[in-house]
């Protein structure tokens, strides 16, 4: 039995009558105008899908009944939390569509649903598949699942929240995540979204970097790179490589391009920065600069 299950026969019994009462008088004329006004609202989501054979959920039904949502949500938060120790994500997961569909608002329970799937689902499946509990195929086939239900946790949320930068954010890291099967066209319009939405302009380093990765988007990279170069705020490490990087791919006129000398300070400082940026493991590009290095000796 769950945590949060056990935690339910501790209330007494006149708290439970009490709750049904409350969800009783909710169901009358009061309730119905109350629901009217959060479907026009656009509040109210439909019920969440607590089967029969589910006993935490069916306790639950009540305060869910009671207007109760968030005690609710927060019960299943729980048995979500004991779900992970038990490394039970069928569990997880279930728990987690219930709790966002009760509370579609609460954006934080989106974020922790799809890290739940995305990260600790899909490595506790890799760690099967290594003990050889699980074939190819079904690690294959249960990985793209838990991926898949972390997406949608997060899209569906931006459906509910669209004024939530930090929902278009999780997504964006979410589509830029090299440990996973990143898809760094989607990030870029994530973080975009992000960024129309109120989000920090240190994310703009976020679009140019994963711009950097596309192939066939290099033009679009070089100018936002360039733009980003012209306030000190950007001047990254990273930065000044890829920019250096782009212009070689683009073969960049000398008369258009920034020195190493303008990008970095100093050539010595260039060699230094683009001997370490040479061998990153972050599917950045790094066309020429073998080249420099080799020319600089």
């Amino acid at each position: 039995m769950s945590r949060a299950s056990r935690l339910l026969p501790l209330l007494s019994a006149a708290a439970a009558a009490g709750l049904f009462v409350l969800g009783g008088a909710l169901l009358g004329p009061l309730g119905d105008t109350l629901r009217s006004e959060q479907d026009a609202a656009g509040l109210h989501h439909t019920a969440p899908d607590f089967r029969r054979a589910d006993a935490l959920g069916q306790q639950l039904a009540l305060f869910t009944l009671g207007g109760l949502r968030t005690l609710a949500a927060e019960l299943l938060a729980m048995d979500a939390t004991t779900a992970w120790l038990e490394q039970d994500w069928p569990r997880a997961r279930e728990r987690w569509q219930q709790i966002t569909t009760l509370c579609p608002h609460r954006v934080n329970y989106r974020i922790r649903a799809a890290r739940d799937m995305a990260k600790n689902a899909v490595a506790h499946v890799r760690d099967e598949a290594e003990k050889g509990h699980l074939s190819a195929a079904e690690a294959e086939a249960a990985e793209r699942g838990y991926l898949a239900a972390a997406e949608r946790f997060l899209q569906t949320g931006i459906e509910d929240n669209p004024d939530s930068a930090l929902l278009y954010l999780e997504l964006g890291s979410f589509y830029d995540d090299l440990a996973r099967r990143p898809q760094f066209g989607k990030a870029v319009e994530a973080y975009r979204g992000a960024l129309a939405h109120g989000a920090a302009s240190m994310y703009e380093r976020w679009v140019f970097y994963n711009l950097c990765r596309i192939r066939g988007r290099e033009q679009e990279a070089y100018a936002l790179g360039r733009r980003l170069f012209a306030t000190d705020k950007h001047r990254t490490p990273s930065v000044r490589c890829l920019l250096f990087v782009l212009q070689q791919k683009l073969s960049t006129p000398a008369s258009g391009a920034l020195s190493p000398e303008t990008l970095f300070g100093t050539r010595a400082k260039a060699e230094r920065e683009l001997r370490r940026f040479l061998h990153n493991d972050l599917r950045f590009p790094v066309n020429g600069i073998e080249d420099f290095l080799t020319n600089a000796k």
